[in-house]
């Protein structure tokens, strides 16, 4: 996901692509930023800056800053190093796509909430409808990623067919997954150790508390049989603890194994889905299409 924003910046970034026009500075640093040397670029950019604060580029570099601090995970820079951007340069283009990393940045962090929050900003200060499918759109993901199919599909029912239609789909059918019962598994596991771990596909689990299970029951049951009632008593106190340790295993799978299953299937959709950012002129402008 680094990678990808990363990528996106250099999409949207139109002054990369006449690099033969940029300062040797700037060229060397974003020669850096492409190998992932993001430190040092980030030292090449902030150079740039001082030498040269009044150059028109400076909102390029600035931007490129933040983008190399992204790939490099450091997120609190990024948003104070974006922060600064929309401040000295509020009305630059730089300004408008920094917008779109600092939503991003959120996301890529997991921090759903803060990204949501960032994209409906960036969504009331749109006027075009290609920058608010995309926001709606990625507002839509924030909510599948918290495992909140029926927000994210009332988000994805506001974008353009035949997008919407495919994404509703999607939500249905990762709604209509099929889960495991916590009460199921724990009742199962009460009834047989371990058989609640089969239930959950835990075969050498079921198998390892089956045994631990029947072999302090029947050692227990063979020291009271022997009235040896102080062993057979520290025995089955042990045995609790494992018997209830199983019933508590079992339970835990199930959400474990629900929670995998949805992950799985949010990833089947990214991995389907292909996401073209971009920029026309000024305005950002997405691509949705699906890969089978």
């Amino acid at each position: 996901m680094v990678r990808v924003l990363l990528f996106f910046f250099l999409l949207i970034c139109p002054t990369l692509a006449g690099a033969t026009e940029r300062p040797a500075q700037l060229q060397f640093a974003d020669s850096l930023q492409a190998e992932g040397d993001y430190y040092r670029a980030i030292t090449e950019y902030k150079r740039f800056i001082f030498e040269q604060p009044d150059s028109s580029l400076v909102p390029d570099a600035r931007l490129a800053i933040a983008s190399s601090l992204i790939a490099g995970k450091r997120w609190q820079q990024a948003d104070h190093s974006l922060e600064q951007l929309f401040l000295l340069h509020p009305q630059s283009p730089e300004a408008a796509k920094g917008r779109l990393l600092y939503a991003g940045s959120a996301y890529e962090r997991g921090n759903f909430g803060l990204a949501r929050q960032r994209y409906r900003t960036l969504q009331q200060q749109a006027t075009d409808p290609e920058t608010i499918n995309y926001t709606n759109f990625r507002i839509g993901w924030t909510f599948l990623e918290q495992d909140r199919p029926q927000k994210a599909g009332k988000t994805f029912s506001l974008l353009p067919s035949p997008q919407k239609m495919t994404l509703l789909k999607d939500v249905a059918n990762y709604q209509a997954l099929p889960q495991k019962s916590p009460l199921v598994a724990g009742s199962l596991s009460a009834v047989l150790p371990g058989a609640g771990q089969l239930y959950t596909g835990r075969t050498r689990q079921a198998l390892l508390s089956f045994t631990l299970n029947s072999l302090f029951i029947l050692a227990s049951l063979e020291a009271f049989d022997n009235e040896n009632y102080a062993v057979g008593g520290i025995l089955l106190f042990f045995e609790a603890g494992w018997y209830g340790g199983n019933i508590y295993n079992a339970v835990n799978n199930t959400h474990k194994y629900n929670q995998r299953q949805k992950h799985q299937f949010r990833e089947k959709i990214r991995s389907q889905l292909n996401l073209r950012l971009g920029m026309r002129t000024q305005t950002p402008w997405i691509s949705l299409s699906y890969q089978f």
